[in-house]
């Protein structure tokens, strides 16, 4: 996710929480965004400048938050923007995964750990059940033992024979490419064609 995603993802949230109670504070905010205290402090002053968001001093030193018309339409803006953006990305990473399976097959490869625990992960999953690849597991890389899609979460030290190790995530994509290749032979780990720009120095 580039700044300017996050920063948008940040502040949709911020407008969301003010929106859903006007009696949260700065502390609970950065527990809910998962941000540090001194960041949410800084996008809220920023969300105030631009006239999307009214403070409101009350008794005992507290603050209530306002969206104001504007905030609302911000909100509404930013909440469209990301679900139009959720959408084509879906389809773009179940075209490239669709794609790199359609090669697997053609390889004769069956079986494939997937490397990763996001979004794109999840959608690794599913499109495996369009092909005749089977998702052995996955390999999270942050130590979870959650399933991800039904795909079992792998044993790190000793996972699971399989003919290909499939990146599948955009976070830390290249930590993982360079794990997986540790692990494996070069030719053994694949990725679609969605991670090019992230991983063709890698390769």
């Amino acid at each position: 996710m580039d700044r300017d995603a996050r920063d948008n993802a940040i502040i949709r949230d911020m407008l969301e929480r003010i929106d859903d109670s006007a009696e949260i504070n700065q502390r609970a905010l950065a527990k809910e965004l998962g941000i540090a205290l001194g960041m949410t402090n800084a996008y809220l002053k920023r969300c105030v400048k631009k006239g999307w968001v009214k403070i409101n001093q009350v008794p005992a030193r507290r603050y209530r938050y306002y969206l104001t018309p504007k905030g609302f339409a911000e909100k509404t803006r930013l909440t469209a923007e990301y679900f139009t953006d959720s959408l084509t990305f879906f389809r773009r990473a179940r075209q490239s995964f669709d794609r790199l399976y359609t090669r697997l097959e053609e390889q004769g490869v069956r079986r494939v750990v997937l490397c990763g625990a996001d979004e794109l992960t999840e959608i690794a999953v599913l499109c495996a059940l369009n092909h005749r690849i089977e998702v052995v597991g996955v390999l999270r890389g942050d130590g979870r033992p959650d399933a991800i899609g039904g795909a079992p979460a792998l044993d790190q030290i000793t996972p699971p024979t399989a003919d290909r190790w499939v990146v599948a995530t955009t976070t830390d994509t290249a930590k993982t490419y360079a794990h997986a290749t540790a692990k494996m032979s070069l030719e053994s780990v694949v990725y679609p064609d969605l991670l090019n720009k992230m991983l063709g120095s890698q390769t």
